[in-house]
């Protein structure tokens, strides 16, 4: 049971309204609120406004006078979140954030730099400087909810089939695969743009179609790829006849797996990640979906696990944005909270 209710603690932290770190200090400008319920953190206004500029900056919009109101209330709920935590002993160390991190860490590829992982974060929405502000906050969520929490969270009612089935009836027009081949491919990545480069992968992979036409074996040349100096997938992949994957991987890419037969290699052909061949391995027609198929081809995962799955998100995300509105009602309830100025 402890094991079910971790997990969905860390599926839903999406619904938790965002904790941001206290904005103090003096150096930040004068004090746009002060909130206190074990004591007085300040919503420093230089900072509060410097945040408000990157997010509008990300969002390409300027926040409306609500917007911005509603920001700050965020950041109040978010400062009170963390004098609650502390008044109540819910604590994470600094050695299980930098766990957390290097378990990160070791997920990520071999020789991976620092500028490499900072521009995974960003990609993931989180700024390398603020990583480990981020794992205190989801450790500590998770941990109220462990420990202030269990029991509700032990009783959220489980998707029952009947639910799925008439998920899958009302959405059953979108669950159609669309025309989809199985392929296998050879493929000379470029290191970097130089005319060099293109030509070494030129050479390589013409000298490969050239060794096919002759009729060696593609998958002996797949096999051996990592000593032929070009790389090769381990299984099959599937591409979908979709605008998703024709710009993903270009019309010379797309209009290649598409027009070869079953079983056929392609010509060594060029985009602008490097050289590739493919082999077309299976055609699968367009689909719809029953609940027994796969959700996605050459992944694990029924349509109706999928379907059972993004119920259970939904259900459990109410769930938390409903506990933490009623957190924060009460907290703010409790504490004294001055604005004095207009965000």
């Amino acid at each position: 049971m402890r094991t079910r209710l971790i997990a969905i603690a860390l599926s839903c932290l999406a619904a938790v309204p965002s904790i941001a770190q206290p904005m103090k200090g003096t150096s930040l400008g004068a004090p746009l609120a002060t909130v206190k319920l074990i004591k007085t953190d300040i919503v420093a206004d230089k900072a509060f406004k410097d945040d408000v500029a990157k997010l509008e900056k990300s969002l390409g919009k300027t926040l409306s006078a609500d917007e911005r109101k509603a920001y700050l209330d965020d950041v109040i709920n978010d400062l009170l979140f963390y004098q609650m935590c502390e008044r109540d002993g819910v604590k994470v160390s600094d050695g299980e954030i930098d766990s957390y991190i290097a378990k990160l860490r070791s997920q990520r590829p071999a020789g991976e730099s620092d500028q490499q992982f900072a521009a995974f974060l960003a990609s993931q929405g989180i700024p390398f400087s603020e990583l480990k502000d981020y794992y205190r906050k989801q450790v500590l969520i998770q941990r109220w909810l462990m420990t202030a929490r269990s029991s509700e969270l032990s009783s959220i009612k489980p998707i029952s089939g009947d639910e799925i089935v008439s998920t899958y009836e009302l959405y059953k027009a979108r669950l159609v695969r669309p025309d989809t081949v199985k392929v296998a491919f050879l493929f000379y990545q470029y290191r970097d743009s130089s005319a060099a480069e293109r030509a070494k992968g030129a050479e390589v992979m013409k000298g490969l179609s050239a060794r096919l036409a002759k009729g060696e074996s593609f998958d002996v040349l797949r096999l051996t790829a990592k000593d032929g100096g070009y790389a090769a997938n381990q299984d099959p992949v599937y591409f979908e006849r979709s605008d998703v994957f024709l710009s993903r991987f270009g019309k010379a890419f797309y209009d290649t797996v598409f027009a070869l037969s079953d079983g056929e290699n392609s010509a060594a052909f060029e985009n602008e990640a490097g050289w590739w061949i493919v082999r077309r391995l299976e055609y699968l027609p367009q689909k719809q979906l029953e609940l027994s198929d796969p959700y996605r081809l050459g992944q694990a995962g029924t349509v109706q696990d999928y379907i059972g799955q993004l119920l259970a998100q939904q259900r459990e995300s109410e769930f938390l944005q409903k506990t933490f509105a009623e957190l924060f009602v009460k907290l703010r309830a409790q504490a004294e909270i001055k604005i004095l100025g207009t965000p």
